[in-house]
């Protein structure tokens, strides 16, 4: 079993052509660029994500507020 596998791994599963690179980023360059998302959208965006910064760091600070509150308790 043990030289089946070495015999398959030393053979090449796949031949790749000589023009392969050229072709696939010839059609990479014809394709059209990406639409940007419009400008309310951009900032919906930025605004959850600064929104939702805030809330974590928030969270993080209640929970660094509940350590110092149990570990200061007599």
């Amino acid at each position: 079993m043990d030289k089946e596998f070495d015999e398959l791994l030393g053979t090449p599963l796949l031949e790749v052509p000589e023009h392969f690179t050229r072709t696939v980023m010839g059609r990479v360059a014809a394709m059209p660029a990406p639409a940007r998302p419009a400008g309310l959208r951009e900032r919906i965006q930025e605004l959850a994500l600064i929104l939702g910064g805030l809330a974590g760091a928030a969270q993080l600070a209640s929970f660094m507020f509940g350590i110092w509150a149990v570990s200061s308790a007599n």
